[in-house]
């Protein structure tokens, strides 16, 4: 009894009077906290809430205000934790994967998007998601199934069709990926990724006329788009212009740093311009990109 009274005793005036609300109060003080820019307030009162009552709805809201103070990592935490206590909300995956996205976390993002499409699995979007953070990990065999399923559920859709188009450009299905980013276009003309994209498929199928047209069109749109600098480069080193193709590749290692197939064309550009040392490091860290690519497949295939 002594240590109970002292205990009350030491308690700031926030937590003695937050002691006695219930979850709803504590939810509704929160929320007018975080309307007033009381960001520490609000995350406090969530905190409270979540240890509590075991508050998914408290957890979803620290997500919220983590993720808008860019704190990605705190943001994650908190909604695995809401995902322990409820591991079928769709709320809270869906929460996890737009966050996990946002953030570059492809291995997360996929965990919460292929339980999604399991529970859901007429929503396309779901799939597509699914694809994508695939996509994103390296998994391109299962990204094409999931995207093909994604454009089953919802055909003719653009950012699906660019999607898939990549993906089949990942494996060297180039015609393949070409018909898929023909589609794609037809929809969208303008979109940078997508002739990107058609381009590599260009290049690869050796249609080097078409490629840099395409190139040129997606560069001017969008000057730093990694998949046609990378092509760009490509079809310099095609045509044995090799310190074009290194300045090309050099940008597309810049715009998109944790490519592997960025450093393996470098090493060759560097190989044919009789620079050893840049050869062998970019062979080199090829070998390492590709190393963690793989990791974080077995990640995600583990996490099943």
């Amino acid at each position: 009894m002594i240590a109970l009274l002292l205990a009350t005793a030491l308690m700031t005036a926030p937590q003695a009077q937050s002691a006695g609300r219930n979850r709803q109060a504590l939810l509704s003080e929160a929320s007018a906290a975080v309307t007033a820019g009381r960001r520490e307030d609000a995350k406090r009162l969530l905190k409270e809430a979540a240890d509590r009552f075991h508050s998914v709805t408290a957890l979803l809201q620290l997500a919220r205000v983590q993720s808008g103070e860019h704190d990605a990592s705190a943001a994650l935490d908190s909604l695995q934790r809401a995902r322990v206590l409820a591991p079928n909300s769709e709320d809270v995956l869906s929460a996890i994967a737009q966050l996990a996205l946002a953030a570059r976390l492809p291995v997360p993002a996929a965990g919460a998007l292929e339980a999604l499409t399991r529970m859901c699995p007429e929503v396309a979007q779901y799939h597509y998601l699914f694809g994508v953070s695939l996509l994103t990990a390296g998994d391109t065999v299962r990204a094409t199934d999931a995207l093909q399923t994604a454009d089953r559920l919802e055909p003719n859709r653009a950012l699906t069709l660019t999607a898939l188009g990549l993906a089949l450009n990942s494996r060297k299905q180039f015609a393949d990926a070409r018909s898929a980013l023909t589609r794609s276009l037809e929809l969208d003309p303008e979109k940078p990724e997508t002739i990107a994209a058609l381009a590599e498929a260009d290049a690869s199928l050796g249609d080097l006329t078409a490629a840099e047209e395409h190139v040129r069109r997606a560069l001017d749109a969008s000057p730093a788009d990694a998949t046609a600098l990378f092509v760009l480069g490509t079809i310099r080193f095609q045509q044995a212009r090799y310190e074009e193709a290194r300045d090309g590749l050099l940008k597309a290692a810049a715009a998109d740093p944790q490519s592997p197939k960025v450093d393996y064309q470098l090493s060759l550009v560097y190989a044919r311009l009789g620079d050893t040392a840049n050869a062998d490091r970019s062979l080199e860290s090829y070998r390492r990109k590709l190393a963690e690519m793989n990791d974080r497949i077995k990640a995600i295939r583990s996490a099943k």
